[in-house]
């Protein structure tokens, strides 16, 4: 497994048990609840040493309003590749390039808006606790 994988993992277990020590469990009555705790605004003040974006107050998506980071690790993201990718195909996002990279280039989709919305958060958790 790849270091990508493993993070989306990873992130995706840590933002489970910040929201089970909040009280808040996955549940289709607790949308707004999952919504509020992950938003970018109170993830900053509740774990600024979970993100370096936190700890700037800067967010990773500045064009996003009102950004959410429950699908930081985004659904549509290709962890697979070492290089990643997106499977949704977004015209948002490219290649950053760097020789440190295994790759030599790593999918940048800072300019994504896709999945970080409270709307699309909204709409994805609605259909996941629906299937």
């Amino acid at each position: 497994m790849n270091l990508l994988k493993q993070w989306e993992i990873s992130h995706r277990q840590q933002i489970k048990d910040e929201l089970a020590a909040a009280g808040i469990t996955l549940a289709t009555e607790n949308i707004e609840r999952i919504i509020e705790e992950t938003s970018f605004r109170v993830r900053s003040e509740k774990h600024p040493e979970k993100c370096p974006y936190y700890s700037k107050g800067t967010p990773c998506h500045p064009g996003v309003e009102d950004l959410n980071c429950f699908l930081c690790a985004c659904p549509n993201y290709d962890s697979e590749k070492l290089e990643g990718g997106c499977r949704a195909k977004s015209r948002k996002g490219k290649f950053h390039y760097h020789s440190n990279l295994p790759e030599g280039r790593v999918w940048d989709c800072s300019d994504c808006e896709i999945n970080h919305t409270p709307q699309e958060i909204r709409r994805y958790l609605l259909k996941y606790f629906t299937t």
